[in-house]
């Protein structure tokens, strides 16, 4: 076991450090530091720049963070994910327990901002988070048993406990997309509708909401506005019919929803990457 020896640190607390390879600080998720605290009262960190990317998952007691202009009180359940780039500060008044994985990978910085926007801040509660709890004590017994898997399964559990994050703002069968949930009614009606011209109205009305409030609901439930919904669902079905039927292109456009095959061969170009024709060639 490890005992750290920051101030206001207690006994029984653990940190285990790593020194990941050019292949991982290059290709994947990488480990800096993990951890499982006890803090006491005079527990106090404050930086204006660091290195890399803080998860907590705060088992116990309360933590108070300072960070972006911002200062909450993080508690018992929640999960805070950090860009240590920016000015941070966190301390203890009363004594926290928590467990954390300070890492860093490729594309982190652009998970960390959708984490943030879609879950309404770096400090949230997520349906998931005790799999990341499990995930960051898992992490850190391996180091205690030294049973430290390889850099490639290392960086497979390190995303699987940011992607955990997400869980509850880009959900696609969670809470937030029960049976009685107003966005499960809209996407039932978008799949069996979509061929129809839809329009954000006709969509916010089978949901009882209004169009605000129902588009951002959505988005947070599914990941994507209600109208970027519907033409990802034409597209899929439009990638069915092009690789199971001899349709011509314009009747494929229209049996998914689109007057024009110009505004449909555009749409598919511009998220599938190649034209219909081309894909129905080489279908991907």
């Amino acid at each position: 076991m490890s005992v750290p020896s920051e101030y206001g640190v207690c006994a029984g607390s653990e940190t285990y450090f790593y020194t990941a390879s050019d292949r991982a600080r290059n290709l994947l998720f990488y480990l800096i530091t993990c951890g499982h605290f006890y803090t006491g009262s005079s527990y106090h960190i404050a930086r204006e720049h660091y290195s890399g990317f803080l998860l907590y998952y705060i088992a116990g007691g309360q933590l108070t963070i300072r960070y972006q202009g911002e200062t909450v009180v993080a508690k018992a359940g929640q999960l805070a994910l950090l860009d240590l780039s920016l000015p941070h500060e966190y301390y203890s008044e009363e004594g926290s327990e928590f467990l954390y994985l300070h890492l860093d990978g490729v594309n982190i910085r652009q998970i960390w901002e959708t984490i943030c926007r879609e879950q309404g801040g770096f400090l949230f509660h997520s349906p998931r988070a005790d799999q990341v709890r499990a995930v960051i004590f898992e992490i850190v017994c391996a180091f205690r048993d030294d049973q430290l898997p390889n850099e490639v399964r290392l960086s497979e559990k390190l995303y699987g406990a940011l992607t955990a994050c997400l869980e509850g703002c880009a959900d696609d069968g969670g809470s937030l997309l029960a049976e009685d949930s107003p966005v499960y009614a809209a996407v039932q009606y978008i799949r069996k509708h979509y061929r129809d011209s839809l329009t954000l109205e006709d969509m916010a009305r089978q949901a009882n909401l209004s169009k605000y409030h129902f588009t951002r609901l959505f988005k947070r439930s599914c990941g994507c506005t209600p109208h970027e919904f519907l033409i990802l669902t034409r597209l899929n079905r439009a990638k069915h019919l092009l690789t199971t039927t001899d349709l011509p292109i314009s009747q494929v456009a229209r049996e998914v929803g689109y007057r024009s095959v110009t505004t449909f061969s555009n749409a598919f170009a511009d998220r599938v990457g190649i034209s219909p024709t081309r894909f129905r060639q080489y279908p991907l």
